[in-house]
């Protein structure tokens, strides 16, 4: 017999468990900002996807803690400047990118942390992840908040102003190659998938 869920009738960590293990594999944003007192922040976001290409938005979502209804570093820092940087995951940092989701304090810099290289970005003030195959500075247009409860979302709508690409994971027609640029996707409780090599299969689009 088929289990059925209404959503106002179950914890909320458990309708998250049900979400995340029915949804994905979900790219992964490592979302790297910046604090007024120039304190660095980075953090892994899944509820994350790009929606459109003119004009270029990405959106990513940190949500409320289930456990206290307190908010994320990243969350606050973008309320106070505006700006983001998105980059991308890939098999070489998400070890990485997933000891940089530990809660450390506020003043605690996730690059020294995590061994993550910030490098200068070109527009905005948050640094970049160096290891990042692409980065992808952003202004932020607007924060929709979803709820005032644990488990709420906090739509991130970002306007990407400039991206940096690896030429390490081009092809010769300069077009991102999926089994160079080796990017996962995260699942259900700690699984990851890989979206290279024997992972891939192409379907032809209906002409």
């Amino acid at each position: 017999m088929n289990l059925e869920i209404e959503p106002n009738k179950i914890a909320t960590k458990d309708l998250h468990k049900y979400l995340l293990s029915s949804v994905g594999p979900r790219p992964i944003a490592l979302a790297s900002t910046i604090d007024s007192n120039g304190i660095n922040n980075v953090s892994p976001f899944s509820f994350f996807n790009v929606f459109s290409a003119k004009p270029p938005i990405a959106i990513f979502s940190p949500a409320r803690r289930v456990r206290n209804n307190t908010t994320k570093d990243t969350l606050e820092n973008i309320k106070e400047t505006k700006e983001v940087v998105i980059n991308i995951v890939n098999d070489k940092i998400v070890e990485k990118a997933s000891i940089s989701s530990t809660e450390f304090p506020p003043e605690i810099d996730e690059f020294n942390e995590s061994g993550l290289t910030p490098i200068a970005s070109k527009r905005i003030k948050p640094f970049r992840v160096k290891e990042s195959p692409v980065q992808m500075e952003c202004k932020v247009n607007q924060i929709i908040e979803l709820g005032q409860k644990g488990g709420a979302g906090n739509l991130i709508i970002c306007e990407i102003i400039l991206i940096h690409i690896n030429s390490e994971i081009l092809d010769k027609n300069n077009q991102i190659d999926q089994n160079k640029v080796k990017l996962v996707g995260r699942l259900g409780n700690n699984w990851y998938c890989k979206g290279f090599g024997q992972s891939l299969f192409e379907i032809q689009k209906p002409k």
